[in-house]
């Protein structure tokens, strides 16, 4: 399961990428619902669970402490984390 909100299909850089270790689609919904209040249009963010992924992207994000803290304040172990500042080191968002 994997769900977005995203303004364009394609991410582009800047981006937050991150592992979360996610077992359930509760734990993806988790991460769903606080991007949903932590990032605004025209930012936009993939959550995959199959790929245990969570990718943020946008002109005007919020800094990348503020959302790594969003994340982790969802109980969800943080396994990697990187802002990304090339859009060609950007995964895909298949699943």
């Amino acid at each position: 399961m994997s769900s977005s909100v995203a303004p364009s299909a394609s991410p582009d850089a800047p981006a937050y990428h991150y592992t979360v270790k996610m077992t359930c689609s509760g734990c993806s919904g988790a991460i769903t619902r606080v991007l949903t209040k932590n990032v605004e249009a025209p930012n936009a963010f993939h959550v995959s669970l199959p790929k245990q992924q969570v990718l943020v992207w946008g002109p005007s994000l919020p800094p990348f402490e503020t959302v790594t803290e969003k994340i982790a304040k969802t109980g969800k172990e943080i396994l990697a984390k990187e802002e990304v500042r090339e859009a060609a080191k950007l995964p895909g968002l298949d699943a």
